[in-house]
């Protein structure tokens, strides 16, 4: 590896998109870079318009001022190039955590926040007053960092929970799903459209056929007659103004489901914060079917009704919130993120308490009813 007086550290070509693909047999795994070569050209523009370059490594508002003053740098691939590589090595002096990576283009970053450099350099030229909210991220970096780790920590844990399973399985019907076509009177078989390759751009906007998920509404009310049969739950049927179905579950112990289900999605609100849209997304790229969202409605509500939802609400100086839900089978996942914007101040510090009152955020799970004579 080489140096420069600019950067303090070694330089290391630029990664390329085949140094992120997985060997077999691997060899040692070799650390993301910190700083990368190739910016010399751009030192030496800096220098014949009387600036030191190692004053713009040092100073990321100096940088951004000189860039939005030259314009011409995107003039020749060769000056953006050079220009790129000497901003993303600025970030990396800015943030000592952030590393170089290849995915569609080169960035610079960390698990929290990663910066396209020739987004970046267009955007300074382009954009020159957006210098202030940059400066904002950068300054709100190492928090966001700390954040994840507090998230990663969380996940990390082990913990053993005593589920409260039905004593008979739940059964789920058999879903009545129509074939769908497509405008050329092709039958669409969604769920494997894509053959395992990626699906076109504009499928990512597409949304066709959504009333494919109304057989799921069959799975919700097989779901609710279940538990309503094996566990200590009231249960409130109804339909809203709009006409959406309306389930809402109300166990002696643990937490509260609520169902808002249409003939192209269903809303799962549950504990205190937690909001799941089944499906997550019904655009044509991400190819949901009936079947995996009715895979979905099942394995949240047993599991939630089981024991196996926690929430930690608040996580890290953002205040966000972690969710996971564990199955007795051993499955289960995860997530976090800012709070659904829909609540209000109050709800958010009633829930803070609520959550708090929690063995580390772990709902207990429901009571099995018991049995008649």
């Amino acid at each position: 590896m080489s140096t420069s007086n600019t950067f303090p550290g070694a330089l290391a070509p630029m990664p390329d998109a085949m140094s992120a693909m997985l060997i077999w047999p691997s060899p040692e795994p070799v650390a993301p870079p910190r700083f990368v070569e190739g910016f010399e050209l751009f030192e030496a523009l800096a220098r014949d318009a009387g600036t030191d370059p190692v004053v713009l490594a040092a100073d990321l508002g100096a940088l951004w001022d000189f860039v939005a003053a030259h314009p011409e740098l995107l003039d020749a691939p060769e000056t953006a190039e050079a220009a790129a590589r000497f901003l993303g090595n600025a970030i990396a002096v800015a943030h000592p955590a952030a590393r170089w990576r290849f995915t569609s283009e080169p960035e610079v970053g960390t698990s929290t926040i990663s910066v396209p450099v020739a987004g970046l350099l267009r955007g300074i030229i382009e954009h020159p007053e957006q210098r202030e909210p940059f400066r904002e991220m950068l300054a709100s970096w190492p928090q966001a960092d700390r954040d994840a780790e507090e998230f990663d920590a969380l996940r990390r844990e082990e913990v053993d929970i005593d589920f409260v399973v039905a004593p008979v399985p739940f059964t789920r019907p058999v879903l009545a799903v129509p074939e769908f076509v497509d405008e050329s009177g092709k039958v669409i078989h969604y769920g494997s459209r894509w053959a395992g390759g990626s699906p076109p751009e504009d499928a990512y906007s597409r949304v066709t056929h959504p009333e494919r998920f109304a057989p799921v509404m069959s799975v919700v009310d097989a779901l609710v007659d279940h538990l309503e049969t094996w566990y200590d739950v009231d249960v409130d049927r109804r339909s809203d103004e709009s006409g959406a179905r309306v389930w809402h579950l109300r166990p002696t112990t643990g937490a509260q489901i609520t169902l808002t289900g249409t003939a192209e999605s269903v809303v799962i609100r549950s504990g205190a914060l937690t909001r799941e849209y089944a499906p997550s997304c019904t655009c044509d790229a991400c190819d949901e079917t009936a079947e995996s969202v009715a895979d979905q409605l099942e394995e949240t509500l047993l599991a939630i009704a089981a024991g196996g939802l926690r929430e930690v609400f608040p996580v890290g100086q953002r205040r966000w919130l972690h969710t996971e839900l564990r199955t007795p089978d051993g499955g289960g996942r995860s997530g976090g993120g800012e709070p659904d914007p829909s609540f209000p101040a109050e709800e958010l510090d009633d829930a803070e308490d609520l959550l708090a009152r929690l063995p580390d955020g772990w709902w207990p799970a429901w009571t099995l009813r018991t049995p008649r004579s």
